[in-house]
């Protein structure tokens, strides 16, 4: 990547810095600077909060469209690469998994039902970045939605397992390829080229499906994309090679590339909860957002 650009990135904070250090550097950064962050302290008692964090989730307080709560703040110290055992998580993490069936499946009040693998995946993906990779709960997870699939490839909150003369659901197809995404062996499995397609089809189609379009809101760059947005589109396809390789793929990519100035991406949705990041300011640029862009650059560059 542009030097100018690295060099920018490594001057923002400690959080930000590790993210670079680990993920686009290879590094092993020391995560302790991290943890004394004050953005990043924040964020871990709001976790543990009872009306807004993870234990909230047992009252159904928290919905997973809420941003500033539990899944999504979950989802950004992933995201940055950060453990639960690093941050002191360990207690909040257990609490999520007593949501877990038998079977595998998750039942997380108020309304994600067994099925709902969008809601669910977005917690169990967070969980697998931060040391539950090889967790067997994660695994029993992983199982119970690969037996949930249909005949298409992709997935649906409503229940039609096994049936292909319908589309997928967009949410669902996103939230478990993000989380299979991390595993080797689903990187390249061919059973999940059909809920591929689906998100590089609705790209190009421009169709609403289950009430998700590719729209204004969707083309914005916002971080994170709670409701479904390029951005994290793209960064979850880019884990995939046979998405990479596609038309569809280097369509939405320059698409974002195209917004850059001097290498820089800006957000175009300010979020207020996230008001001590530079992802929710919209005034200059952010180093998140262009960490992430060049964070799908590098795994492009490798499947080449």
């Amino acid at each position: 990547m542009d030097k100018e650009v690295l060099d920018w990135l490594l001057k923002g904070p400690a959080w930000l810095r590790y993210a670079v250090e680990l993920q686009l550097l290879d590094n092993n950064p020391d995560a302790g600077p991290v943890v004394e962050d004050s953005s990043i302290a924040a964020i871990c008692r709001r976790l543990k909060d009872g009306n807004v964090g993870i234990p909230a989730l047992k009252t159904g307080k928290v919905h997973y469209t809420d941003i500033g709560k539990a899944y999504w703040d979950l989802f950004f110290l992933a995201d940055a690469g950060l453990k639960v055992a690093d941050l002191g998580l360990e207690a909040e993490a257990e609490k999520i998994f007593r949501f877990q069936q038998r079977d595998g499946a998750f039942v997380i009040p108020p309304n994600v039902k067994d099925n709902y693998y969008c809601m669910s995946a977005i917690l169990v993906s967070s969980l697998a970045k931060m040391g539950y990779h090889d967790d067997e709960r994660v695994k029993a997870y992983i199982r119970n939605a690969m037996n949930a699939q249909m005949s298409n490839g992709g997935w649906d909150c409503y229940g039609y397992y096994g049936m292909s003369d319908m589309d997928s659901c967009p949410m669902d197809d996103l939230n478990l390829l993000m989380l299979l995404g991390q595993y080797d062996e689903y990187r390249e499995e061919p059973g999940l080229n059909g809920a591929i397609d689906m998100l590089l089809r609705h790209w190009e189609d421009r169709t609403h499906l289950y009430g998700f379009g590719v729209g204004k809101r969707f083309r914005s760059l916002q971080y994170p994309a709670v409701k479904y947005g390029i951005l994290r589109v793209i960064d979850v396809l880019s884990l995939f090679p046979y998405a990479v390789d596609s038309r569809s793929f280097r369509s939405m990519f320059d698409f974002i590339k195209s917004k850059a100035v001097d290498g820089r991406y800006r957000a175009e949705t300010a979020e207020v909860a996230y008001a001590g990041f530079d992802f929710a300011q919209t005034a200059e640029p952010s180093r998140w957002l262009t960490f992430l862009v060049n964070r799908v650059e590098k795994r492009v560059s490798a499947c080449l």
